[in-house]
């Protein structure tokens, strides 16, 4: 199985009988990339439900952000204009009337007592009768309203769906990041077919540079023996060799990561994986000194920054 994307959405419905008539249940969950599992919740139920299927949530999912929503929808034909909204189980035709006549019975009292009060606009309305279903909790902090029975067995269609989007995401992960380690497997090859000739390349270059700098002062150039060791320290610290083979190691791993079963926390070991090669990639960089392994180099590093983006979204 490939690795699995962090990017997802599903959703499931249901009709439902409950105690305010008809309506249908909408359960929708979508996920995005995260370093942890980030779960955001929306549902009329109360506490004890939203700790429920918060546990639902961490039993099938190890990394990202992930929305879930719960939300009831009034069946088509409900009393009213109110009957096609969704406004959740707090707002009803009944409630909404009962609280107009109360704010115009208090209006009218205040104009008796020779006071003046605002006059409230919708939006207002709606956070008062939000908040006296809020107040109307039980003792124990669960709202009134009964979740329906099949709650649980909606989430979780709702869940195998995202999950199935989450596995599609990860197949087109998979075969993108394999292409970019093809890509920079070629072109750290190319950096190593420059770097053979990188020795002899330092050893003429500083052989010519002290014959000119000699010439110029009028003294002689310095004996064979004294040159070669100092060309010999500047080829050792120009020599990459070591650094190609971690890099060589680095692609032999994250290949190995990509093969395996899907788990939580690839996504972490893949973005390590990365930063060693940046590291290496960049040590090479600060060493050799042809201007075509330079290039190079900054093929690789921008190649390594597309596999950055594209880890990012691994789970």
């Amino acid at each position: 199985m490939p690795i699995t994307s962090m990017t997802g959405f599903g959703s499931a419905t249901r009709a439902w009988q409950g105690d305010g008539g008809a309506a249908g249940v909408l359960v929708e969950v979508r996920s995005v990339n995260g370093r942890h599992l980030d779960v955001r919740m929306r549902q009329p139920f109360g506490p004890r439900v939203e700790h429920e299927l918060r546990l639902r949530l961490e039993a099938r999912l190890g990394r990202g952000r992930v929305e879930l929503a719960v939300s009831i929808k009034p069946a088509a034909g409900g009393s009213g204009e109110l009957g096609a909204l969704d406004l959740g189980p707090a707002i009803t035709v009944a409630r909404v009337d009962a609280t107009l006549r109360a704010a115009a019975e208090i209006t009218a009292r205040a104009a008796r007592a020779e006071l003046e009060l605002s006059t409230p606009n919708a939006l207002e309305v709606l956070r008062f009768l939000h908040s006296l279903h809020r107040a109307s909790a039980t003792p124990h902090g669960d709202a009134a309203v009964e979740p329906p029975p099949f709650l649980g067995e909606l989430v979780d269609e709702a869940l195998a769906e995202l999950c199935a989007f989450r596995r599609r995401e990860g197949e087109a992960l998979a075969t993108e990041l394999a292409g970019l380690i093809s890509t920079l497997q070629q072109q750290t090859a190319s950096i190593a077919a420059l770097a053979q000739g990188e020795s002899a390349r330092w050893a003429e270059r500083v052989r010519a540079r002290v014959h000119d700098l000699c010439e110029q002062a009028g003294v002689a150039s310095p004996e064979p023996t004294r040159l070669a060791q100092e060309v010999a320290i500047l080829a050792a610290k120009s020599d990459v060799t070591e650094e190609l083979a971690r890099i060589d190691s680095h692609l032999d791993r994250f290949a190995e990561t990509l093969a395996v079963p899907a788990t939580p926390g690839q996504g972490r070991t893949l973005e390590f994986i990365g930063q060693e090669l940046l590291r290496e990639v960049t040590t090479i960089g600060s060493k050799i000194g042809s201007h075509e392994a330079a290039g190079l180099v900054i093929d690789a590093k921008g190649t390594l920054e597309r596999i950055r983006e594209q880890v990012q979204n691994v789970e």
